[in-house]
């Protein structure tokens, strides 16, 4: 399969959207009514309650989509709505550095340092992984490519993640995860301990994982663990603003099959 790291690709808040005034329209009234009525909307069960995101999610569902996807929508729509709130920050993570990354944390080479993730300078944020390196993996659920993963640290030192895979030209939307909240706190704990029952953290049985590199995420263990590692790197080094390459497909042009990616219209960083 191919394989592009180049630039950041097309972004599952861009996905989202179904029009550019999207944003400044609906968020801009869920803050407003949020304040009026002196809600927390970085409480995902209060946020939902809101009259105006009700109104976002009409706009986001189909006529005859199922009950079912009124709940993945507020999931995404939660994570959507802090990540424009606190600008849209995006950070692209190279390859070597997951490797690296996973290589401490799982013990490879040993003495690595996790970090604390509690000093994010950021509320909300949006981390690419490098395209089909990690994959989603259930046993009842064929494989899915994992894009990268929402983050929001709410005012009472929680972190909110959302996993996002299956971003996909041959079909439309993605996969969205939520997992349990957790204390910024327990955080490094998460980078530095075992993410499966008998070990094995990251292990793929997916046909040739071993010569590709292939990284595996079975559990939600697994999915905090990638995040405290990697929102742990993201506080211990400064992050340089990237300029995409004149070879990139820009996002307004959806790319033939032969191209490569649609490119992110959002500012990234690389990491």
């Amino acid at each position: 399969m191919a394989i592009h790291d180049a630039y950041a690709r097309f972004t599952p808040y861009e996905l989202l959207l179904p029009d550019p005034e999207f944003p400044e329209r609906c968020f801009t009234a869920i803050t407003r009514e949020a304040e009026e009525r002196g809600v927390d909307a970085g409480n995902p069960a209060a946020y939902v309650m809101l009259g105006a995101v009700q109104g976002a999610l009409a706009e986001l569902r189909e006529e005859d989509a199922a009950p079912e996807s009124a709940h993945d929508h507020a999931g995404i729509l939660f994570f959507a709505y802090h990540f424009w709130r606190c600008g849209g920050g995006v950070v692209l993570v190279q390859r070597k550095t997951v490797r690296g990354l996973l290589a401490e944390g799982t013990g490879v080479v040993g003495g690595g340092e996790a970090g604390s993730v509690g000093d994010l300078q950021r509320r909300a944020g949006y981390v690419q992984l490098p395209q089909h390196l990690v994959w989603m993996e259930s046993p009842d659920q064929p494989p899915e490519s994992v894009d990268g993963f929402f983050w929001h640290r709410d005012e009472s030192g929680v972190l909110h993640l959302a996993m996002v895979a299956g971003m996909r030209r041959d079909r439309p939307g993605c996969v969205v995860v939520t997992v349990p909240p957790q204390p910024l706190a327990a955080m490094p704990g998460w980078a530095s301990g075992p993410a499966r029952e008998g070990g094995g953290d990251f292990t793929t049985s997916l046909p040739g994982a071993e010569l590709d590199g292939l990284v595996g995420i079975c559990t939600p263990a697994e999915v905090f663990k990638l995040a405290a590692l990697v929102l742990g790197r993201v506080t211990r080094e400064p992050l340089e603003p990237a300029s995409r390459p004149a070879s990139a497909v820009p996002a307004s042009e959806p790319p033939p099959d032969h191209s490569d990616p649609r490119a992110t219209a959002l500012p990234y960083a690389v990491l």
